[in-house]
């Protein structure tokens, strides 16, 4: 599902809100028509949170979006949200493990309703103090060294109750929407 953001703007280009399932039909048009392309309503739907799935969309429906809301590929939409975000808005745009000190606590939100709380324990290493919808539980640990406003999750050495799990991309589509210093 992407962002609310991109919805968002996608709805600004189409000239109107798309609240039902319906609505996909003709905004999968309107998008193939304006792209000279093809992508399905039910793949707008998929997009749009009308349907639940763990599928990451392809790169290629990714640029079609980007490009119908004016952008060049999906790498061009995202680093622009992430330089246009107004600053009233922003809280953080990312994290660096290199600039942080043990103890720091962060909240990383992403859709559609995921919450995690961490805290940082050294050398690139998280604990998770929190846990709302995610797949990752209070207490795990992981390693990662970089988290980015509208970027995916990467974590890498993930450990449960000191279980190995190995590594977790979490928020694939639409990215980490909040990032907060606590």
């Amino acid at each position: 599902m992407v962002s609310k953001v991109i919805k968002a703007r996608i709805e600004d280009e189409y000239g109107q809100p798309i609240r039902y399932s319906r609505d996909c039909d003709a905004l999968a048009a309107n998008i193939s028509r304006k792209c000279r392309c093809t992508i399905s309503a039910s793949t707008v739907r998929r997009l749009l949170g009308f349907y639940k799935t763990d599928q990451t969309p392809r790169t290629s429906t990714l640029d079609i979006i980007a490009e119908y809301i004016g952008h060049k590929d999906w790498d061009a939409l995202i680093s622009t949200l992430n330089k246009n975000k107004n600053r009233s808005e922003r809280l953080l745009t990312e994290i660096n493990a290199d600039n942080l000190r043990k103890g720091e606590k962060f909240e990383l939100g992403y859709t559609p309703d995921k919450i995690v709380t961490i805290e940082y324990i050294g050398k690139a290493q998280f604990k998770v103090l929190k846990s709302k919808n995610s797949l990752l539980k209070e207490g795990d640990l992981f390693k990662a060294y970089h988290f980015t406003l509208h970027h995916p999750l990467f974590l890498l050495d993930v450990h449960r109750e000191e279980k190995p799990l190995g590594e977790l991309i979490e928020a694939k589509v639409s990215g980490i929407t909040s990032i907060r210093k606590l």
